[in-house]
């Protein structure tokens, strides 16, 4: 008994191999090039993006000076300073990124009042005190491109 092998019953599955390489590295190459082609964002719209990105933190250190008082006399305010306090951390670790290429002293400056901001939150510091530190947050984050 022989058997016989019928010519191109393997080309079908090789056509198919080959074109999908081919579909893949035709694929990756067009991917390549449309995203080498696309324009990189100006320093404006960086700039747009921080400023979206720091909203939050301008509104939380704007919001503290009145929430705190309240919160530290028992005034049932102490959920909206951690939320607060979580909104200001949230938008600085968003924002990071762009202010370190922008203008990293600056960023520097802004972490550091923040940072003694919520120490004195959490050593339940004077409100006076508390506003004086908002304040100067409030004054690194307009030294800021973007911020305002």
């Amino acid at each position: 008994m022989s058997l016989y092998r019928q010519p191109g019953a393997a080309r079908p599955l090789l056509l198919a191999a080959i074109a999908a390489v081919a579909l893949l590295a035709g694929g990756a190459i067009g991917f390549a090039l449309g995203r080498g082609s696309a324009p990189e964002p100006s320093a404006q719209d960086v700039v747009a993006q921080v400023r979206d990105e720091l909203r939050p933190l301008a509104g939380g250190l704007e919001l503290l000076p009145t929430e705190y008082p309240q919160a530290l006399s028992g005034g049932g305010e102490s959920a909206a300073v951690t939320g607060d306090i979580g909104r200001i951390d949230e938008a600085l670790t968003a924002a990071r990124p762009d202010l370190q290429t922008l203008d990293p002293k600056g960023l520097h400056a802004l972490t550091e009042r923040v940072a003694l901001l919520r120490q004195a939150i959490e050593a339940r510091a004077a409100s006076a005190e508390v506003s004086r530190l908002a304040a100067s947050a409030q004054s690194a984050l307009a030294d800021l491109p973007g911020g305002s």
